[in-house]
């Protein structure tokens, strides 16, 4: 991930949120990487909540849906 705007450094954090981070459990940030957890995926859409920090505390939240394909 990167963050354009604000302060550097930034800090990532994955953010509960009923209707956009439904599977934020599936997931973890590493870093500036969003990195599956430890339970495998499955054939569908995940939704999660990226709020990204910038070094003054301004945020900002991303919603964003990983697709994950049916293994061949």
């Amino acid at each position: 991930m990167s963050a354009q705007g604000g302060t550097s450094p930034f800090a990532y954090a994955l953010e509960a949120d009923e209707t956009n981070g439904v599977d934020n459990a599936s997931f973890k940030i590493d870093g500036a990487n969003v990195k599956v957890n430890t339970t495998p995926l499955t054939n569908k859409d995940y939704k999660i909540n990226v709020k990204a920090t910038d070094s003054k505390g301004k945020t900002f939240t991303n919603h964003a849906t990983i697709s994950v394909a049916a293994a061949e």
